[in-house]
Parts: C-alpha cells; structure tokens; sequence
C-alpha cells in the first residue's frame, strides 16, 4: 500500500510539515507553526485517520511547536533528542525559550504554553517502522544539529528535516558531520525519487542531488580555508544558494566560525 503524503507550507521559512497516511493510520512530521496552520494540518489528519504518532526530525524550536494538537499521539524522534527531552537539557530548555521569545515578539496566542512531551519514543538508525500502511525507514542525520533524523518513506521518498533546502545556504552545528550526512544522501538519493526539505518546497531527485552536491562543494571549500587559517578565502566562497536573502552573510560567517576561523581582521578590511 503506497502511503499518502499530504504537505502544509507554514508561512514562517517555508517550514514543511507533512502528514503520512495509509490505511487510516497516521503520522505527523514536524507540525507547524502557527495555531491557524495546525489547525488545519489537524483537520487533514482527521481526513486521513487516527493519528498513531507525531516525529520530529530534530529539536530547534519552528519543526516542534504542533505536537500538542495532537494530545493522544506518541512522540518519536532520533534517541539524542529523546534523551534531551528526558533530562531536561540546556539545549532543550533554549529551544523552548527560542519559541517563547518568538511568539512573544509576534503576538503569538496558543491553546497551550510550549513544551515538551513528557517523553519520547527513540528511533534507532535504520530502524524500519510499519504504522497501519506506512513503511518508513530512519535515518540519523548529524551536522545541522547533533539529534538529526530523516525518514525514507515506502522507499522512495525522503524527508531530511534542515537538509537541501533550497531557500537557505546550510547553517552548520558540526562540519565534518555534516559534509559526512551530506555524502551519504548523495549516496542514497540516486535511489530515491523525491525529497521533501524541512523549509522549501518538494524536490525532485535531480533538484536534490544538485543542492547536496552544491552543499558538499562549499563546506569542503569552508573545511580548506580552516585547514590554511585563511580567513579571507573563507569569507570569499560563494555562497551556494540565496545569497540575496538577509542573514544568509551572516550565517556563512557563523559557518566559518564554527570551523575555527578568527574573522575580526578579515572583516575590518
């Protein structure tokens, strides 16, 4: 039975959320974000089903504000996440506090303060899922953030959470993580046929092979500038994609920094 995929674009970054649906079961993605666009992501689950479980495919906060319009699902995300939701970490607690502020700043009005579930189920990697007619399979994707997932679906779609999202260059947690995931969705993608990003619309396997490999190609130029401490190279890399988008100058910098370059001097010139 091939799964039912049905996409909601929120009108804060692109931000995809999707509902999977087979044999009137369901799974939720990353719901969000504002309460008007949960409400109608819960009205197409309702179409669709019985909501078996929402998964997050990482922690920050725009991909996890929805859960809660779905009180009687589960939650399932990669084990990293789940254990921050267990313990309570300084990583956890900022996330919450990011979407406070947020709303706080955009007159946001929720049914409920946010939080976080009072656990979550960990998915392992390769951890194969059947929910009535939905096959997944999981994937840990590091490098964007350290509790990464992504899920294959019915083995031909794939969902990358901050991934080859083509509205944004890559805003990096870890490089060598994340040029190793970026190599292996190369890998992967050339049996897959769709991808859908966690901000932007849906991909077409060309259309992601091309950002992955556009991806790969500027945080190894970043990963050589770090190597030589060279600064001014670094500063100088083309950005890969949405060079004309506020913040995305500032995000190579913060990706350049994160390599271990000092900018101040190359940035006063």
């Amino acid at each position: 039975m091939d799964t039912t995929i049905d996409l909601r674009t929120s009108g804060i970054w692109q931000t995809k959320s999707a509902v999977l649906s087979a044999g009137g079961a369901c799974l939720v993605v990353d719901p969000a974000y504002f309460p008007r666009e949960l409400e109608e992501l819960a009205a197409v689950a309702e179409q669709r089903g019985r909501v078996h479980a929402v998964i997050f495919t990482h922690g920050h906060w725009d991909h996890i504000m929805g859960w809660q319009t779905f009180p009687e699902a589960a939650v399932w995300t990669s084990p990293s996440l789940a254990q921050a939701i267990a313990t309570g970490s300084d990583v956890a607690a900022q996330n919450l506090a990011d979407a406070r502020t947020f709303d706080a700043r955009w007159y946001i009005e929720r049914p409920a303060a946010p939080r976080w579930p009072a656990s979550a189920r960990a998915i392992a990697e390769g951890e194969e899922l059947c929910v009535g007619g939905i096959a997944l399979r999981s994937l840990l994707l590091p490098g964007h953030s350290a509790d990464g997932l992504g899920l294959i679906v019915d083995d031909r779609v794939l969902l990358t959470g901050d991934y080859l999202s083509p509205c944004e260059i890559p805003f990096v947690e870890d490089l060598d993580a994340y040029r190793a995931t970026l190599r292996r969705l190369l890998s992967l993608l050339e049996r897959l046929d769709e991808v859908i990003p966690g901000h932007g619309p849906l991909l077409s396997r060309g259309e992601a092979l091309a950002i992955a490999a556009a991806d790969l190609t500027y945080l190894d130029q970043i990963a050589r500038a770090a190597e030589q401490q060279d600064a001014a190279a670094a500063l100088s890399i083309p950005l890969p994609r949405a060079a004309s988008v506020p913040g995305m100058a500032e995000h190579h910098a913060d990706n350049c920094r994160l390599a271990g370059l000092s900018l101040t001097h190359a940035m006063s010139r």
